[in-house]
């Protein structure tokens, strides 16, 4: 039902209430007129008094409808609106408000309740966004304490020349130096993840052959997926496939997850890289499928598969660095496995759009 303006449903009711009354006294009046002017009937003065009196008790009565409209069209859903308020000022952004008034006040509720359910999911995305970042560098924090035990042992061992044997200290001293390499690279790549997250970080875009920056990232893990005994399986556009992006950036994402299909497979496998005309790229492999669990969370901030965390093989943030890298670029970034989107003979694959 349409909604009618609250001043013209007043103004409507004020009429019709007074329209009423004047024909109910004019009639009234016409009748002692009649009586008075042709029947001869003389009526005193306390007559007419009583006959105002009842004329106002009339209009007091008439008038009992129109409060009943005022406080069910205005009143009760102001004090709704008033207690949403309070609510929604509290932090109770799950309230919401029922009424209906057939008025601008139902724009208002409707407006209301937009903007506690913009407000919830807000507060749902800082939520989420505290509860990563406090995990984040819980994990970092993880992942940073086994180098740092060591480093603190070995050194220690050093400095109180507890090892005298050449060798075992040049052991050692490699030790602390791959350590210590390993706890920057780690710490660069958070570095990356953060300012990426940032609002004030902008990518340089500029038109990029998409096709090109592949073909140079696939040259680069060439002898490496030679030394796995890797089968490369390539659908790549001779034409150049040109797309706004950040050439650094996007060389990122594609380099990454040709390092990932090293890094958490078996060697020997398969690897499937195609690129469409339009930018969408394809990375699929066959090696052994993830479990559901772990492939839900491939893409949070230090997980990856199997014990790549717990040894050389990964951070855990390269993934996650890719996705913010492609939704920087208005795209995204997804993993698929046991699809019919999925090439004959393969198990998973990213899926990278922009």
């Amino acid at each position: 039902m349409k909604s009618k303006k609250l001043k013209f449903q007043i103004f409507l009711y004020m009429a019709i209430e007074l329209v009423i009354w004047f024909f109910i006294t004019s009639g009234l009046y016409e009748i002692l007129y009649y009586l008075e002017d042709k029947r001869g009937v003389d009526f005193p003065f306390k007559f007419y008094l009583f006959v105002n009196c009842i004329q106002l008790l009339l209009l007091v009565i008439m008038n009992i409808p129109f409060v009943r409209f005022l406080i069910k069209r205005v009143d009760k859903p102001v004090k709704k609106i008033i207690s949403g308020l309070n609510q929604v000022s509290e932090g109770n952004y799950s309230e919401k408000i029922d009424f209906s008034a057939q008025n601008e006040l139902d724009e208002i509720k409707t407006a209301f309740n937009d903007m506690a359910k913009k407000l919830e999911d807000a507060e749902k995305v800082k939520r989420n966004a505290e509860n990563e970042r406090i995990l984040l560098f819980a994990n970092m924090a993880h992942d940073l304490k086994t180098p740092i035990t060591s480093i603190i042992g070995f050194s220690k061992a050093l400095s109180d020349g507890i090892i005298e044997d050449e060798e075992k200290k040049k052991e050692y001293f490699t030790t602390i130096n791959r350590k210590a390499v390993k706890m920057n690279a780690l710490i660069d790549r958070l570095f990356e993840y953060v300012k990426l997250e940032s609002a004030d970080n902008q990518l340089h875009f500029e038109m990029v052959d998409a096709a090109e920056l592949l073909r140079n990232c696939l040259a680069d893990v060439y002898t490496e997926y030679e030394e796995k005994n890797i089968q490369l399986e390539l659908e790549i556009p001779e034409l150049p496939v040109m797309k706004k992006a950040d050439k650094v950036e996007l060389s990122r994402v594609y380099a990454n997850l040709l390092n990932n299909v090293i890094k958490h497979n078996e060697d020997g496998i398969r690897v499937f890289v195609r690129m469409e005309t339009n930018g969408r790229v394809m990375i699929a492999d066959s090696g052994q499928a993830l479990s559901d669990n772990l492939a839900e969370k491939l893409f949070t901030p230090f997980v990856s598969g199997d014990s790549s965390r717990r040894s050389s093989n990964g951070s855990g943030l390269g993934l996650a660095l890719a996705r913010k890298i492609m939704e920087k670029h208005g795209g995204s970034l997804i993993f698929i496995q046991k699809d019919e989107k999925l090439p004959p003979e393969y198990t998973k694959a990213f899926i990278a759009v922009f």
